[in-house]
């Protein structure tokens, strides 16, 4: 099996599973692991789970990296009322 070169870099995003996309963008939008939960109908320490596997999978130290990877993909924009 061919080895990849060491610069091939894969889409971290694809690490993730379809339930963890969900909930991507809700860490991003500053969603706490309760509102996660109200919002997608999970426990709050479910919602906290997929969170740190998140960070995990992604090689982030915490909700603020999350947030800013979000927005370096295009995951969310910035809302201009929080700009101004």
């Amino acid at each position: 099996m061919a080895q990849l070169p060491s610069t091939h870099r894969p889409n971290l995003l694809e690490q993730l599973s379809p339930r963890e996309r969900e909930i991507l963008p809700l860490v991003a939008q500053g969603k706490d692991n309760r509102e996660i939960g109200r919002i997608l109908f999970i426990s709050e320490k479910t919602a906290k789970n997929y969170v740190t596997s998140i960070r995990k999978k992604l090689g982030l130290k915490n909700r603020a990296q999350i947030a800013l990877f979000a927005l370096k993909e295009g995951i969310i924009q910035l809302d201009e009322t929080l700009i101004n």
